[in-house]
């Protein structure tokens, strides 16, 4: 019996971040992923083998960052420091044949949590929690009659949603005392 083994290496090259990933060599021996880094060690691309998914970040003077996508699009997200934490308040996309724009707005709560998201069309998406801070209810195309909500119902003591009520359905999970799922039904309303 042969026995076959492989080998797949790490680099971590950049003597200025020597702790960041840059290269993924596969068994081959073909690098197949690459990234690289600015002096303040913040990632500014990623691609793979033959330039293949290049993706290039900019960080830019007003705290936003764009990024380019192989096909040369850029989205811009941009961010405000909430409660000490980076969050992005907005996503300004450029839209392509086959891709519609992907702005978006967001607002949040006193507890950091998503209130609202408004998409490229203008539609609001409200969000409400429970005191542990799970998603209670969302409702799409809020105030218009494409509007849609989404309710779940968690366990008491676990991160484990045990029904959601759609508009088109209702599902009720159960779990063994180990968090795994025994059970899912879904009825049609």
């Amino acid at each position: 019996m042969r026995i076959q083994t492989s080998h797949r290496s790490y680099q971590y090259e950049d003597s200025r971040n020597p702790g960041l990933l840059i290269g993924i060599t596969d068994e081959r021996g073909v690098r197949f992923a690459t990234w690289s880094y600015d002096d303040s060690g913040r990632a500014v691309s990623s691609q793979h083998s033959g330039g293949a998914g290049l993706t290039q970040i900019a960080y830019n003077a007003d705290g936003s960052s764009s990024v380019t996508n192989e096909l040369g699009k850029t989205t811009v997200y941009r961010y405000q420091q909430i409660d000490g934490v980076k969050r992005i308040i907005a996503i300004d996309g450029e839209p392509s044949p086959n891709c519609p724009a992907s702005n978006s707005t967001y607002t949040y709560n006193d507890r950091d949590l998503v209130l609202t998201k408004t998409d490229a069309k203008g539609l609001v998406t409200n969000y409400d929690y429970n005191d542990r801070g799970f998603e209670i209810s969302r409702t799409e195309a809020s105030g218009t009659t494409l509007a849609r909500t989404t309710t779940t119902e968690w366990d008491p003591n676990r991160f484990l949603p045990i029904k959601v009520i759609e508009p088109n359905r209702i599902t009720v999970y159960s779990y063994d005392n180990q968090g795994r799922e025994l059970s899912r039904q879904s009825t049609s309303r």
